[in-house]
């Protein structure tokens, strides 16, 4: 059994810098994505990575794969205009390769979150192959919902779920051309296989270092830890 990673780079960044994709925006001195692409590069449990990008960055991913200079990358492909197609696009990548077997696993991981810990990554990828497919989380204020207009007694905690997530190749290929079917989108890659698969994640306790940029007070964040 391989793991093969995808790691995504394609996203908008309206949020963040209209006129600048985060995952090129500078930390610690190097571009966003340098720091997640030297983190699988450098894991012994990972394979292969695939990079789905921007069209209009192919000459900035060349940049990060310069200061890299990964020995694991084995290929670049096009994203699309969400996440969800982003996704797609590089499982279909994949799906075309004849050494990425069925009963092999694919992690799927944001270039957004660029410190990932290697501890954690490692972690995510024996619980999958023990119990068939992980993801990280941890409980967030910033998720709560409440139960009632006025009681604070009535929060219920939602897990905030983080990359990257690890399922089979043959559940991913499956439930995202089912989606594809359906003119369906999902947020992330474990909604996508939990609408359509029996397969369930087993959720493991994500790292605040693992943090996603969304805002441009993000960058300040993850230079306090860098």
């Amino acid at each position: 059994m391989k793991v093969h990673a995808i790691l995504l780079a394609g996203g908008s960044s309206n949020r963040f810098n209209n006129e600048e994709n985060k995952v090129y925006f500078p930390i610690g001195g190097k571009p966003a994505l340098y720091w997640p692409l030297a983190t699988l590069d450098e894991s012994e449990k990972v394979d292969s990575i695939l990079l789905v990008v921007r069209d209009e960055d192919w000459e900035k991913t060349n940049t990060v794969i310069e200061l890299v200079n990964p020995k694991k990358l084995t290929g670049i492909t096009q994203g699309g205009d969400t996440r969800h197609e982003s996704e797609y696009q590089g499982l279909n990548y994949l799906k075309q390769r004849q050494e990425v077997k069925e009963e092999d696993l694919i992690l799927i991981h944001d270039g957004a979150r660029p410190l990932l810990p290697k501890k954690l990554l490692e972690e995510l990828i024996d619980v999958a192959k023990k119990y068939g497919a992980s993801a990280p989380g941890f409980n967030s204020e910033n998720l709560m919902k409440k139960n009632s207009k006025d009681s604070e007694n009535n929060l219920e905690t939602i897990v905030e779920i983080q990359t990257p997530q690890v399922f089979p190749a043959s559940e991913l290929w499956k439930s995202y051309e089912l989606a594809k079917l359906d003119g369906w989108q999902a947020v992330d890659t474990t909604e996508c296989v939990s609408k359509y698969s029996e397969l369930e994640a087993v959720v493991i306790p994500g790292d605040q270092r693992n943090m996603k940029v969304t805002f441009i007070e993000d960058i300040f964040k993850l230079e306090q830890i860098i």
